[in-house]
């Protein structure tokens, strides 16, 4: 057999090729229906979830109460009241806390927050959750006043033990040295202003303040480099520069310096500063006039024989017008004056020295009846004299003391007719206490024979110094009005 019906008769294989069934679109359309429908049904689901809860993204308050029904909402606004502090920064990284419990502070159900939840619509949920709503409830809270203004009142920062008060910078006085002293910042709190504020963010529920930043801390009103400030020093230092110096002659000086003048000194209320005149009167009483003044004061005399006799009282010597050196001394301190003075004088001597006398003087002695007379410290007049009659009152010619010569006149009628009942025309008349004067008598003679002895015991005058002639004329060219005339 051959190949080819071999072949033939082998069984023929044959290939089947299959075909994929094509999805009806009404499939398609089942499965749209069923997922809408799921969606539908997820979207009202949650619609209904969100009924009377607030939405995701929501807070009150500060509070996150996203989800939550208004019940759970009112519990975590309670939950977070109790739990709720305030931190009061102050300076240098100092801070204080007030507690919940401090203040009494307790959560105020007053219905608002049941009005915050009828704003949303629970079929709009899903906006909510691309936005973040931020809900504000008016009186969710409220705390004890009393708790609340103790609690405030008994914080460090208001004690003064806790903190440094502010100074202004001002002229301080160490004696007689004046310099400004620097302001202090310190930390002290304006009370009034802080407690507001403290009092405003309890309120507003606000977990922290910052002092500083609010200004609440007092400053300085004057500092180091205040222009009135530093005027009100430099005249100081020119008034204590100045030195007024009194030369009272032999070694006997007086100044009123730096030492002195702040003594002067005196801060009025409104920080400026003055010079006291009553306290530098003071000074010009009892360091210049108590200590120099010699009128009316005891006098200690050497005679011409060399014998010292104590004057009383008189009205010689020198006695300083207080007021008007006191005015004159300010108004040279004032100017920062370095300069010499005179005092002022209601009464003056002949000379400035201890020896307020000086060397030209007259010198009566009642007992020896006699009348000296010296010019520049040398005797130019030496006389016999008849003084008043002792015996007779009202005559006796008045002694034991100083007095300065009033009246210095040529020619003179002493007395009147009417009123003394006599009249005496003189030459020269050189009175020195009231009525009783040094003058020539020509009823008594010009050579000495009608003077001295005892004559003024029977024969006196009214009290004046009854004088020669040619003695009177030289005395009288002598002396002058304010020459030291002593009788003893």
């Amino acid at each position: 057999m051959s190949q080819t019906a071999k072949r033939a008769k082998s069984p023929v294989k044959t290939k089947t090729k299959k075909t994929r069934k094509q999805t009806s679109p009404v499939v398609y359309v089942m499965i749209m229906v069923l997922f809408v429908a799921l969606l539908a049904s997820f979207y009202y689901m949650a619609s209904r979830y969100y009924t009377g809860r607030f939405p995701n993204n929501t807070t009150i308050n500060g509070i996150d109460v996203g989800n939550m029904t208004v019940e759970n909402a009112k519990s975590a606004i309670n939950d977070h009241v109790q739990t709720y502090e305030l931190t009061i920064r102050q300076r240098d990284g100092v801070a204080e806390v007030i507690y919940a419990e401090d203040i009494g502070l307790t959560y105020d159900d007053n219905g608002d927050v049941d009005r915050l939840i009828e704003q949303f619509n629970p079929s709009a949920w899903i906006l909510h959750y691309f936005t973040h709503d931020e809900l504000t409830a008016e009186g969710g809270t409220v705390c004890d006043g009393v708790l609340r203004d103790e609690a405030i009142a008994n914080l460090d920062c208001f004690d003064p033990l806790w903190y440094t008060a502010v100074e202004d910078a001002y002229i301080r006085r160490n004696n007689d040295e004046f310099y400004i002293q620097e302001e202090v910042m310190g930390n002290q709190l304006d009370t009034e202003k802080t407690v507001a504020l403290i009092t405003k963010t309890l309120a507003a529920n606000q977990k922290e303040v910052d002092l500083e930043a609010e200004g609440c801390y007092l400053v300085p009103t004057v500092y180091k480099d205040d222009e009135k400030l530093n005027k009100r020093l430099n005249t100081l230092q020119k008034w204590l520069s100045a030195e007024i110096t009194y030369d009272f002659e032999d070694g006997r000086i007086e100044k009123a310096n730096r030492e002195a003048i702040a003594t002067w000194i005196e801060e009025e209320e409104d920080g400026s500063f003055s010079l006291n005149r009553d306290l530098a009167f003071e000074w010009v009483k009892t360091t210049l006039a108590y200590q120099y003044d010699t009128f009316g004061l005891t006098h200690v005399f050497k005679t011409h024989d060399g014998n010292t006799v104590t004057l009383k009282e008189g009205d010689y010597g020198w006695c300083i017008d207080r007021d008007k050196t006191t005015d004159a001394l300010l108004a040279a301190v004032k100017k920062g004056a370095v300069e010499e003075h005179v005092p002022e004088y209601k009464y003056s001597a002949k000379n400035r020295g201890v020896d307020d006398i000086g060397g030209t003087y007259v010198e009566i002695s009642i007992d020896k009846q006699t009348m000296w007379c010296y010019k520049d410290y040398k005797l130019v007049v030496e006389t016999p004299v008849v003084t008043g009659n002792p015996n007779k009152e009202g005559c006796a010619t008045p002694r034991g003391s100083v007095w300065a010569l009033d009246s210095h006149k040529s020619p003179a009628t002493l007395g009147t007719l009417d009123t003394m009942g006599y009249s005496s025309y003189v030459n020269f008349w050189m009175s020195f206490v009231g009525n009783v004067g040094i003058h020539d008598s020509s009823w008594r003679g010009t050579s000495d024979d009608g003077y001295g002895g005892d004559i003024y015991l029977t024969n006196g005058s009214h009290g004046c110094i009854n004088t020669p002639y040619p003695a009177a004329k030289k005395i009288y060219e002598t002396i002058n009005v304010g020459t030291a005339i002593v009788v003893y």
